[in-house]
């Protein structure tokens, strides 16, 4: 199998983190063409996002969630559902909370974190709306220290790299450590970044930021 996938997307993240979670060999590759609009990569994936999973029998998966979800079925051992139906139902919430109501705002704000291009009632509007969002997504958050309770599950590899980015957004925007209020959110994200599988999603993250924003 194939993943293609950058190191800066949450959505290419939470499938690597599934895969390295589960043990899986997967090549993990940048798209061909080196651009997701190229020739190259729309004929593996006319959509032209990623990620993209390309099985051993040409088969192509899109979606990030479909991604998981497909890893999930087919290959059981290591399984990052929980055991029971409402351990699951929480998981596939926190998903959507997560994706829905917390990254929407956060490409918003993605689009405004040059100062010089910046309007700050967008800025405004969007913080005020993600605090909306992490209020519930603090409700619907498990016991700890996972996002569910006990062990790791397909709902962490879908919230720590949007909530990487809502740490990176504090930083940018002068709001400082945005999930420090909230009961859940502050001890988890700082929990969740010594597990080894998450911490290497955040790094890989961290850094094609740092190059991004022209470190280097």
């Amino acid at each position: 199998m194939k993943l293609y996938s950058v190191d800066l997307s949450p959505y290419a993240t939470r499938v690597r983190m599934a895969i390295h979670a589960k043990g899986l060999d997967v090549e993990i590759a940048p798209p061909p063409g080196g651009d997701l609009k190229s020739a190259e990569y729309l004929a593996v994936n006319p959509m032209g996002k990623i990620p993209a999973l390309v099985l051993d029998d040409g088969t192509v998966i899109p979606e990030s969630d479909t991604i998981v979800e497909y890893l999930e079925d087919a290959y059981p051992q290591r399984p990052l559902r929980p055991a029971t139906p409402e351990g699951k139902a929480r998981a596939r919430l926190i998903a959507r909370v997560a994706e829905l109501y917390v990254m929407t705002q956060g490409l918003t704000l993605f689009g405004q974190m040059n100062p010089a291009a910046r309007d700050q009632a967008v800025v405004d509007d969007a913080f005020g709306k993600i605090d909306e969002a992490l209020v519930h997504l603090n409700h619907v958050m498990g016991p700890g220290p996972y996002a569910v309770e006990g062990d790791l599950t397909t709902a962490d590899c879908a919230l720590v790299p949007l909530l990487f980015f809502m740490g990176v957004f504090g930083q940018v925007f002068g709001k400082g450590d945005v999930m420090a209020k909230y009961g859940k959110l502050g001890p988890y994200w700082a929990f969740i970044q010594t597990d080894p599988v998450m911490a290497e999603g955040i790094a890989e993250m961290a850094e094609a930021l740092r190059v991004r924003m022209g470190g280097g």
